[in-house]
């Protein structure tokens, strides 16, 4: 039986064509892309043409097992499942090719061009050591904390130097004179330099540089004023001008209170720059002056309420009380009030442009701290990369081999792509024109994106599918179908999701609006999803109620938590109840009842007056006191 975004998915195999494919969780996309794969391997003349990049190993080592096991299941019986003949025959396809052009992939599953971004940066820096600056190929570290660090104090001790001494002065006035604390900032910097190294760079003009990050400070502002506009509840919006106009009448000009910017207010205030003080008014007025973004339980003479005011105090408490229920717009409001301001002061500027010049500095002496050291990070890998391909306009040779071996690239996991692996995929397609034969595939989900903190920008995924990478221009495909989970949970999602997600996709911004999932699989056992929440901490309670569902399950269950620190009661409760389970790399070693025994006996062995250790030893199972 056909499934329903079958004719997308017979689209996304055409092999002439450029596409970017919006595949949400459990739709498929991996069996998708190697189906990819087969039908272009059975068109090139070599496969290392064929080049698929995910992010991490094991994604790669997935997608390699999966291509050899549909190779090597090429020779059996057609299968009945639709998705499985699929892929047979294309399996087929290739065999038949790799047996003509004597590849043989099975016994040389190398030749299968499978990469995790950074081993290609890798390939590409070992290709043109001259170029990418890094000479004879260096160890390329995990975790270069150690290296930064020390590149950051070669760094601070430049103050010593005639031409560094008013910079790195000024950096350290600013911090106190604090030593360490200006290189554990640099170093932290240094970790994060292909975030922020293009935008310093070289030639890059001081006042342009400060007019962009002003209007970045600006951009932040607005768009924390248009979120508390848009989640004003209506009782704010009426109520709220006339009642801090009165608030602002009563109070003395020389208390300084923030309300009173709102002494001709007539209507809300417009989320605007220049409405910003009304908007602080209003937060000092609705909320109270902790750090939680609570509302006041009442209001007084300090906040412009005097007695005597019993009309329109009421009305005030009427607000306050209906804000009790409007948590978001109380932390969208909240948030107003650690707004930096829109332009530098002259002592602010002094810094960061001090800054400006330190940095790379800073990125200089970690160049010389990796010669020394003979080892890079995967940042530097990255960057070498981009050094030995040469600018869009100006390509090296490199470039140009890497343009003429490459015919196809397919991308997985797109919507993890920062800002500079898209300008690596630029500079690999630069020479792509249209018509050529050549094509990009790209496959990913902006509602799963997950590495923002690696400058992975989910704007990128729209940006793709409007304007394209480069000179390629991409066909965007929806997949809709999900095979991974019953109609019940689909349908859920479906109605719970909309809400959460914002309701159109924005680029700039990196929102992202809630596709719907079709679902494939039949209803099981009803409800699907149930719901069982929990107010405030109450961890023992919660690990009782886990305790009580995992007793009612029939098959295997597994339990889901944001951070490890959630962990410890529910753990505690699952040894308490004598229900098995397996935790990897969760659980500590030390808690485990067994170990604690053996340290008690160790302690006792070691120091016989260790009361407390006797007593464990006792309690223990072999002796059971």
């Amino acid at each position: 039986m056909p499934v329903q975004d079958s004719a997308q998915r017979e689209r996304a195999l055409s092999p002439a064509g450029s596409f970017i494919v919006q595949a949400p969780a459990g739709s498929g996309k991996t069996e998708l892309l190697i189906q990819r794969c087969l039908v272009l391997l059975a068109r090139v003349e070599r496969p290392e043409s064929v080049v698929a990049i995910t992010f991490t190993i094991k994604a790669a080592a997935e997608m390699r097992r999966r291509l050899l096991a549909a190779l090597e299941t090429a020779d059996l019986p057609e299968p009945e499942a639709e998705h499985k003949r699929r892929t047979w025959q294309l399996a087929r396809a290739v065999r038949v090719r790799d047996a003509a052009l004597q590849w043989d992939l099975i016994g040389n599953p190398h030749r299968l061009e499978i990469r995790t971004i950074d081993s290609l940066c890798a390939a590409i820096v070992r290709r043109m050591p001259w170029v990418s600056r890094l000479g004879a190929p260096p160890a390329i570290l995990e975790d270069a904390r150690e290296l930064y660090a020390e590149a950051a104090r070669q760094t601070v001790a430049l103050v010593e130097e005639d031409a560094c001494t008013s910079t790195l002065g000024c950096l350290l006035l600013h911090l106190d004179n604090n030593v360490s604390v200006l290189q554990d900032l640099i170093a932290g910097m240094l970790a994060r330099r292909d975030q922020w190294l293009r935008h310093i760079g070289a030639g890059v003009d001081r006042d342009e540089a400060r007019a962009a990050l002003e209007r970045a400070i600006e951009n932040a502002v607005l768009e924390a004023l248009e979120a508390a506009f848009d989640l004003a509840p209506a009782c704010v919006v009426d109520s709220v001008p006339s009642l801090a106009a009165f608030a602002a009448s009563n109070l003395d000009s020389s208390c300084g209170s923030a309300i009173l910017a709102c002494e001709n207010m007539d209507e809300f205030p417009p989320p605007t720059l220049d409405a910003l003080p009304q908007w602080l008014g209003i937060a000092e007025l609705l909320l109270t002056k902790s750090s939680d973004a609570k509302p006041r339980k009442k209001v007084d003479k300090r906040t412009g309420f005097p007695p005597g005011s019993n009309p329109r105090k009421g009305d005030i408490e009427a607000v306050l009380e209906a804000l009790q229920y409007e948590s978001e717009f109380c932390e969208a409001l909240h948030a107003l009030r650690s707004l930096p301001r829109v332009t530098y002061t002259d002592d602010q500027w002094a810094v960061m442009d001090a800054l400006l010049t330190v940095l790379p500095m800073a990125v200089a002496q970690l160049g010389l701290v990796f010669q020394l050291r003979g080892q890079i990070d995967f940042s530097q890998v990255m960057l070498s990369a981009l050094d030995a391909l040469g600018p869009e306009d100006q390509p090296t040779d490199l470039a140009l081999a890497f343009d003429y071996r490459i015919e196809h690239l397919l991308v997985d996991e797109f919507q993890d792509t920062s800002v500079t692996q898209w300008q690596l995929l630029e500079r690999l397609t630069a020479g792509w024109t249209r018509g050529d034969g050549r094509t990009l595939f790209l496959v990913g989900d902006p509602m799963q994106s997950i590495y923002r903190f690696r400058e992975a920008e989910v704007g990128l995924f729209i940006r793709a599918g409007l304007e394209g990478i480069g000179g390629v221009r991409l066909e965007p495909l929806q997949l809709s179908v999900n095979f991974r989970s019953e109609s019940g949970i689909v349908d859920w999602i479906n109605d719970a999701f909309p809400g959460i997600f914002p309701r159109t996709s924005d680029a700039p911004s990196g929102a992202v609006s809630f596709s719907r999932s079709d679902p494939h699989r039949p209803a099981g056992l009803a409800p699907a999803v149930r719901m069982h929440p929990f107010i405030g901490k109450t961890d023992d309670e919660e690990a009782a109620r886990v305790v009580e569902i995992v007793r009612a399950c029939t098959g295997k269950t597994a339990i889901l938590v944001r951070a490890r620190t959630h962990l410890p009661s529910i753990l505690w409760a699952l040894r308490e109840a004598r229900i098995p389970y397996r935790a990897v790399e969760i659980d500590c070693l030390r808690d485990l009842p067994v170990i604690q025994d053996l340290l008690a006996l160790t302690c006792a062995l070691l120091h016989p007056a260790d009361r407390i250790a006797w007593l464990s030893v006792l309690r223990a199972p072999w002796c059971g006191l």
